[in-house]
């Protein structure tokens, strides 16, 4: 049996791969991914990520959301529930997503942030689609409002996970996933990795969050799906399980979650 990947969230759409995005795909093949999820944050990735996955139909599949980071500007107007509806109910939209918290880059008064984190998990329960979140330096804010709004409902995932293990744990009790980066390879990942010791196998996916954070032995290198296999490997490793285990049990994962 061949062992199968899946880079549950990634951004090959970026501009770093625009000179070799097809070959960055290939990769991906070769490295044995049963497929992978390209996450568009702003409307002007939208068209972008449509034409890329109707490209690689079966293969890759797209998620789109108003990123967190991004303020409300002239460029960057708020989305409204309409809209979002509008843009996920496209068939090649698996999920709503990358929305969220983010107390990293925006700091102050953030009602606007926790509005719209709502609204895109209003409308994912509507669509019947589960909602990628971002989360960073608000774990638990973020879970907390997932849990009001009920969206294990629909399933929902924390992405680029860098949380403490309670708040992973009480996330897979409340309907949710919890997806780690090449960061778990990190020397200085300790925390994460023991996360994930604890963790379900049923309530984790692995993702590379591409291009980012390439996990070792790539690391400083350019992230790309092909590397979510140095994630599974750490993984596998922590829970003293063998790698085709981890790569199927995360596999089957993702294409529940995502209704592939």
């Amino acid at each position: 049996m061949t062992v199968e990947f899946f880079d549950s969230h990634g951004h090959i759409n970026a501009p770093q791969f625009d000179a070799d995005r097809d070959q960055v795909v290939e990769r991906m093949k070769a490295a044995h991914l049963a497929g992978g999820m390209v996450i568009a944050c702003e409307e002007s990735e939208i068209d972008g990520v449509v034409a890329l996955v109707r490209r690689y139909p079966g293969y890759l599949y797209g998620a789109w959301a108003l990123h967190p980071e991004f303020e409300v500007s002239p460029e960057r107007p708020e989305v409204s529930l309409e809209r979002i509806l509008h843009i996920c109910s496209q068939p090649e939209m698996k999920a709503v997503g990358e929305t969220g918290l983010d107390y990293h880059w925006c700091k102050g008064d953030l009602t606007w942030q926790k509005n719209r984190f709502r609204r895109h998990i209003e409308a994912a329960k509507i669509l019947g689609k589960p909602v990628i979140v971002h989360a960073r330096e608000a774990e638990d804010d973020a879970l907390k409002i997932l849990i009001e709004e009920k969206a294990g409902d629909v399933g929902f995932v924390l992405h680029c996970f860098a949380g403490s293990t309670e708040c992973a744990l009480k996330a897979a009790d409340n309907g949710g996933m919890v997806s780690v980066t090449g960061v778990l390879t990190f020397k200085n990942a300790a925390a994460l990795q023991e996360t994930v010791r604890k963790m379900p196998l049923a309530n984790l996916m692995i993702e590379t969050d591409c291009p980012y954070m390439a996990p070792v032995p790539y690391r400083g290198k350019r992230n790309e799906p092909a590397y979510v296999v140095e994630v599974a490997r750490k993984m596998a490793e922590l829970k003293g399980l063998a790698l085709e285990e981890v790569a199927a049990a995360t596999t089957a994962n993702a294409r529940r979650f995502f209704k592939l």
